[in-house]
């Protein structure tokens, strides 16, 4: 009986430490997969459970920081204040205001309200008229005249039922436009869109210049009427890793000073223990094991990013040192390689974690690329160049191009062939997509 009840008693202490160490380990790549603001909310739901652990900040996580991607374009470059949202109005709200002022009847106001609640939140109807005439039980062209008044409201282009209806509104109102732009978007949309100007110069006896300048007119209009109504919380990139160059050295460190940390309650714990009560006793115990396993796991967590940054860095030194270098291929494999972790390690390392950079704040995985063949060209280097690299190459040749004799695919391959690298057509246009830059034919201008 002795010998059974210590073989039950210790099997009950192992499966108790083997839950204990599951969960630990469980919170610990937890910790690792969390960006800095899911990090602080997690230390600070664990100090809430914890009187002993406070959350600390060593400066204002408030700063702004202008997160560049990997392209040549930068974003949230801003003074802090204003990405403060000025404007708590919605448009909803904004429309209703306008609405009151108006001279209209119980029941046109009835169904301006109805047509308003039914807007996207970029200020296009989503509902058809007889649909609203159906569920009001009006007559669709009583639904159609509270529609005009609507779209007579500002914003210009709101309650459109589509974009060219959304640009014709707005040309009706503008002083600015040129003569022709109205007939041309009312009868050509489509084809004016997809550039097929020489049939649209013809039916309207003008040069393609005239089409043009309606093309340069239209791109100051707004597509999305309600866009400065929608109300986005402003997100603020804290950097979780600091590039320095001291010399030709690079040196990588935790940015502790933007990241959450913890701090034991020493005083508290003393007024606690002076207390000699057996279960004040254990629960000093149990919340000090809790936080010396937090500590533990911020350390673990600052370990592996820091190493998987300085393994990044050195991959990608010469890019650091000169950014006019273009990256070189790297993968999540070769850096868990490296540093002697399982591929998923980094993958949690480096997603929704930044480094800042005298060129900017990035985001860890915008330095990992897939690698395009390279021409041998008989020497011994055959080494590839990152997808990312061609990206900006292409970005760059587009941006230099002479806008009325726009580069086709086939002569960016042209080009990139001479920078040694061999990629096809199809290719280029996939890059190209993805950069959201349209066809050559779409590009060309006509001044």
């Amino acid at each position: 009986m002795r010998l059974e009840s210590n073989f039950v008693q210790k099997q009950a202490q192992k499966q108790t430490m083997k839950l204990a160490m599951t969960q630990q380990l469980s919170q610990s790549i937890a910790m690792l997969q969390f960006t800095a603001a899911d990090l602080t909310a997690f230390l600070e739901e664990k100090a809430l459970e914890n009187p002993l652990i406070e959350v600390t900040s060593g400066a204002d996580v408030a700063t702004d920081y202008s997160y560049k991607k990997r392209k040549n374009t930068a974003q949230a470059g801003n003074d802090f204040l204003e990405q403060v949202v000025s404007r708590s109005e919605t448009l909803s709200e904004h429309l209703q205001d306008q609405i009151m002022l108006l001279d209209l009847s119980q029941t046109e106001k009835k169904i301006a309200l109805y047509l308003i609640e039914s807007l996207s939140p970029s200020g296009y109807l989503t509902i058809d008229l007889k649909t609203v005439a159906h569920n009001l039980k009006r007559e669709e062209t009583e639904i159609f005249q509270v529609l005009q008044v609507l779209q007579s409201l500002e914003p210009a282009g709101v309650a459109a039922r589509n974009l060219q209806e959304c640009i014709l509104l707005q040309i009706d109102r503008s002083s600015d436009a040129p003569y022709i732009a109205y007939d041309l978007l009312d009868e050509y949309f489509e084809d004016f869109a997809n550039k097929k100007w020489k049939n649209i110069a013809k039916a309207f006896d003008v040069e393609l210049s005239d089409i043009q300048e309606v093309a340069d007119y239209v791109r100051t209009l707004q597509p999305k009427p309600g866009f400065e109504f929608e109300t986005e919380t402003v997100q603020y990139v804290v950097p979780d890793l600091i590039l320095q160059q001291e010399g030709r050295e690079l040196i990588v460190s935790i940015a502790k000073n933007f990241l959450p940390q913890i701090r034991f309650q020493e005083q508290y714990y003393k007024q606690l223990n002076d207390n000699k009560e057996k279960e004040v006793s254990e629960f000093l115990k149990q919340k000090t094991g809790e936080y010396d396993w937090l500590k533990k796991g911020m350390e673990q967590r600052e370990d592996t990013l820091e190493r998987v940054g300085k393994a990044i860095v050195r991959h990608q030194q010469d890019h650091f040192t000169d950014s006019q270098n273009p990256l070189i291929p790297l993968t999540l494999k070769e850096i868990a390689e490296e540093i002697g972790v399982h591929e998923s390690t980094v993958s949690r390392a480096v997603n929704g974690k930044y480094l800042e950079t005298a060129n900017g704040v990035f985001e860890l995985k915008s330095f990992f690329s897939s690698a395009l063949p390279k021409k041998n060209d008989d020497s011994e280097d055959a080494g590839g160049v990152s997808s990312t690299s061609i990206k900006e190459w292409i970005n760059e040749y587009i941006e230099q191009e002479d806008k009325k004799k726009p580069l086709s695919d086939q002569k960016i391959v042209e080009l990139l062939e001479g920078k040694n690298i061999e990629i096809s057509r199809r290719a280029v246009a996939k890059y190209r997509l993805e950069l959201s830059i349209p066809s050559s034919s779409k590009r060309k201008r006509f001044d």
